[in-house]
């Protein structure tokens, strides 16, 4: 046990330490490539890891988000500061931590069907946020009418 000398940081926080270099990235356009979100992400820091989530059904068409690990946790967190918001084509990218994966966050993501149709982001955070805290939602929309079509 006696190999844990030099820069750790001394953080003694139950392995928690792997958070603050892994980000998920949320929002990406559809054509941006692994390669290029590594290089976005390149120019902050030394990535350690580049992940762009791919749909298996669709051939591996992007599923709009992705993860990247940095080798330093001051790196992550000056690309928060830096890339979370930023325009790329018609979409906002959302940079924030990655949470760890853990039987206790298993299952938080939902999926809601038969929506009315004129139903708004804000209505549906206002119908889910009573039961807990919403990171993130989002309505599907018909890409061609703009219209949520009810899902």
């Amino acid at each position: 046990m006696n190999g844990m000398e030099g820069g750790g940081g001394g953080q003694q926080n139950g392995g928690c330490e792997d958070s603050k270099t892994n980000l998920i990235v949320n929002y990406l356009p559809q054509t941006m490539t692994q390669e290029e979100i590594r290089s976005l992400f390149s120019s902050i820091g030394e990535v350690e890891s580049c992940k762009l989530i791919r749909d298996k059904v669709t051939a591996g068409q992007s599923l709009g988000y992705g993860f990247v690990n940095y080798v330093r946790a001051e790196d992550a967190e000056k690309a928060i500061n830096t890339l979370n918001g930023l325009r790329l084509q018609n979409k906002t990218i959302k940079v924030s931590y990655a949470r760890p994966s853990s039987e206790a966050i298993k299952g938080a993501n939902l999926y809601v069907s038969g929506l009315p149709k004129a139903f708004t982001q804000q209505d549906l955070e206002a119908q889910f946020s009573p039961f807990g805290r919403i990171i993130t939602s989002r309505i599907l929309c018909d890409n061609i009418t703009g219209n949520s079509g009810g899902q």
